[in-house]
């Protein structure tokens, strides 16, 4: 263009940038009128858009069930909470239209007054559902449970035209019926039998990490007779800001700065559980303080406000279940653990070996095999030759006891 033109074009477009940062600002100034609808979910399964962060699993999931020539059993294992059941509710989502997943959570069975026949009947309610196909008789089930519910998984395999899962989740409750004498042990072999009946028909057996530790005998043939476990671990950090800032909600208006984040991934480790009851005491905190105190302030999560929410001791009170569950299962299996756990509550850097040696009074084998055992279930980690707790929310939560 000759130089007039130029200087033309150039003014116009400084004086519409100008105009644009001034009415962009306007925009970016969110208004908003009514509490925030809360999309963290706290203690139920996380479903549909709100489920992330998981693709390795599903991946695996994918690879056993959808790209193989025949179904494959398996078993996920790790903490409650850990977001087992949300993969496996999750995990329909991602198999081929033709293989359905019949979820059952065996801790609804109670202490099964009615024995295996009990036990089957509510796995054949939750199969019927998802394949539309009428159960046994519970008088069958109750007389002659073994047969009729193989008679009855034949009837469902001759009817599929794909394939389906068989879901057993919290399974360590068959170990707790067995133990109870309410279920014989040969129930271990009925379902080994099952898991290789049919190449339409497999079992995915979800549980704390003792189903990898099972070695009662009649556990130890059946384990083997699956494929390798899958172990639920912690949310990758990425994954953990994905769920927080991302929810899946369109209509959810606030906000972290990136320290808020940092805060939150550094107090949980990627915990799934601890992650969501943040978030939702965080949005609830917000309404709170807007609409019901009727006071003003930005729309975004700051540290401070990470900090206020740990500190309320509601926190720690709602997220009991997860921190008594692992209290709880520390004091199962290798001796000591609880007394190492306690000792390193108040040392968030962590203690040497030597030191934890003589703060326990452990001889160096049995504290040896006790930091493996909680190392394997998530609850501490080796780091520059000196041994801490993971999930720095847990290790305020010992110190609180």
């Amino acid at each position: 263009m000759p130089q007039a033109e130029q200087g033309l074009i150039i003014d116009i477009a400084q004086t519409w940038q100008e105009s644009l940062l001034q009415i962009t600002g306007e925009v970016g100034e969110i208004c908003i009128t009514k509490p925030v609808v809360n999309p963290y979910v706290v203690g139920d399964p996380v479903q549909g858009h709100l489920f992330v962060g998981r693709e390795d699993i599903i991946r695996q999931l994918e690879e056993l069930w959808v790209m193989g020539n025949q179904l494959q059993s398996v078993v996920l294992y790790g903490h409650r909470r850990m977001g087992k059941t949300s993969i496996l509710v999750n995990a329909a989502n991602c198999l081929d239209s033709q293989i359905q997943l019949a979820y059952v959570n065996l801790l609804r069975l109670g202490d099964s007054p009615q024995g295996v026949g009990e036990v089957l009947m509510a796995i054949c309610d939750e199969i019927s559902q998802t394949v539309k196909l009428p159960p046994p008789a519970d008088a069958d089930l109750l007389n002659l449970p073994y047969r009729s519910f193989e008679r009855y998984l034949k009837q469902v395999e001759a009817n599929l035209n794909g394939g389906l899962i068989i879901a057993l989740d919290e399974f360590e409750k068959i170990e707790d019926l067995i133990e109870a004498k309410k279920i014989p042990i040969d129930f271990m072999g009925f379902l080994r039998g099952l898991v290789q009946m049919s190449s339409k028909i497999a079992f995915a057996f979800a549980g704390l990490h003792t189903l990898e530790e099972m070695t009662a005998d009649y556990f130890q043939p059946f384990f083997a007779s699956v494929i390798p476990p899958i172990h639920v671990g912690f949310q990758e950090r990425a994954a953990t800001g994905q769920i927080l800032a991302n929810p899946g909600n369109e209509d959810f208006l606030l906000d972290y700065i990136p320290e808020a984040l940092d805060e939150i991934y550094a107090l949980t480790h990627g915990q799934p559980y601890l992650v969501q009851l943040l978030g939702f005491q965080l949005v609830r905190g917000y309404n709170d303080f807007v609409f019901e105190q009727g006071r003003s302030r930005d729309p975004v999560f700051t540290v401070e406000d990470v900090e206020a929410v740990i500190n309320d001791p509601e926190f720690f009170q709602r997220g009991r279940y997860y921190f008594d569950g692992v209290w709880g299962q520390a004091a199962r299996g290798a001796e000591g653990q609880q007394t190492i756990v306690r000792v390193l509550a108040p040392h968030p850097e962590g203690l040497s070996l030597d030191t934890l040696a003589q703060s326990t009074g452990m001889n160096d084998a049995d504290l040896q095999k006790a930091l493996n055992t909680l190392k394997r279930h998530d609850v501490v980690e080796e780091t520059q030759e000196s041994w801490r707790i993971m999930v720095e929310l847990f290790r305020r939560w010992v110190l609180q006891q």
